[in-house]
């Protein structure tokens, strides 16, 4: 089967896949050829893709939400930002997270850009995480 994960900006991945994991809004799923067609919200977490056998996993992307569609042994995922993690720079993550904490300190609380520093920080421990 085929999958792609796609961002508003590039493709973050495209390749064969034996299985794919996807965190869904309603719990993560897992998809193996011939999947019955379906469509589903995407929550922030992870996709996981075996290549070549369930069970050994050979690409793991943080995905920060967005939509799935399972159709004809293809999977397309609609992400809102996504990240390989093997690509993941932990020192400038950790660096970026002091960054938008020290933001943070500077703004009151009910300025409209805590949402954005906060959202950031998730994202970025989201990709140290694994």
């Amino acid at each position: 089967m085929q999958i792609r994960i796609v961002c508003p900006e590039s493709c973050a991945y495209e390749g064969e896949a034996a299985f794919v994991a996807l965190p869904s809004t309603d719990g993560e799923f897992g998809i193996l050829p011939r999947h019955a067609s379906e469509i589903c919200t995407i929550d922030r977490g992870y996709i996981r893709v075996c290549d070549k056998q369930m069970g050994t996993v050979d690409h793991t992307f943080a995905v920060d939400g967005g939509y799935a569609q399972v159709a004809d042994d293809v999977v397309i995922v609609l992400a809102e930002r996504a990240c390989d993690l093997a690509t993941v720079d932990a020192d400038k993550l950790k660096a970026d997270i002091q960054g938008f904490e020290e933001k943070l300190g500077n703004l009151s609380e009910d300025d409209a850009r805590c949402a954005y520093l906060y959202n950031e920080i998730a994202w970025c421990k989201l990709m140290l995480a694994q």
